[in-house]
Formats: structure tokens, sequence, C-alpha cells
């Protein structure tokens, strides 16, 4: 069985060929389109690895970040933000509270790999 990883984005193409990516790597992936959902679907299937993008919809991946590492049973779940944002204060307060990597949007897929193969010891 492969690791699980959940990907919250609300980019539907770029999460889209984010999941493919990861899935032809042998992961088991799961997707979800909002904060919200993404509490249900991390709930269903406790992932090995959470991609979130810090700008959602309905709200800040870096509050979504702050109350996954605030619940005991999902609090060592390693998170990798993924974002359009680029200003060194967001890498800063992402470090701060818990996000364990940030990447850059467009997202290059041989990095992501190998920070989530490193990040996950395989």
């Amino acid at each position: 069985m492969g690791k699980r990883i959940l990907i919250i984005d609300d980019d539907y193409n770029g999460a889209k060929q984010t999941k493919e990516a990861l899935k032809k790597e042998g992961f088991e992936v799961s997707y979800a389109y909002s904060a919200e959902e993404g509490f249900d679907k991390m709930k269903e299937s406790k992932p090995n690895l959470i991609l979130l993008d810090l700008v959602l919809a309905d709200e800040s991946g870096f509050k979504v970040a702050q109350q996954i590492k605030e619940i005991p049973a999902y609090a060592d779940i390693p998170i990798i933000a993924i974002s359009l944002k680029k200003e060194a204060i967001d890498k800063h307060i992402a470090s701060k509270i818990g996000i364990i990597d940030y990447l850059e949007k467009p997202l290059d897929m041989d990095k992501l790999l190998f920070r989530i193969k490193d990040i996950l010891n395989i």
C-alpha cells in the first residue's frame, strides 16, 4: 500500500496535474477543494502528508495548517505549503506554525517529488 497524500487546493487544474503525477509514483492521493472538505478527507484517510495551498477560497491556508497542528491525532502529519505567495514573510509564518516545507507555484514536479520522498523517508 502506497503512502497517502492529501492535496487541499482550490486550483482544480493544478491539483489534478499534481494528483496524477503523484499517483504515477505510487502514492494514494485524495483531493479537497476547500478547507472544510480538507478536514473531512483528512479525518477519513489520515494521510501521511498534506499538500496545502495557502490561499483557499473559504479559509487561509495558514489558519488551516494551524488548526491541523492543534488536533493531537493529526498534529504529526507533515504539511508542505504550495502557494503563489513568494514573500519571505509568508515562508517565515509558515515555518512558525509547523509547515515543514514551502514550494512556490507553479510547482516543479521533480522538486515536489524529491521533497515528498525525503520527508516520508522513501
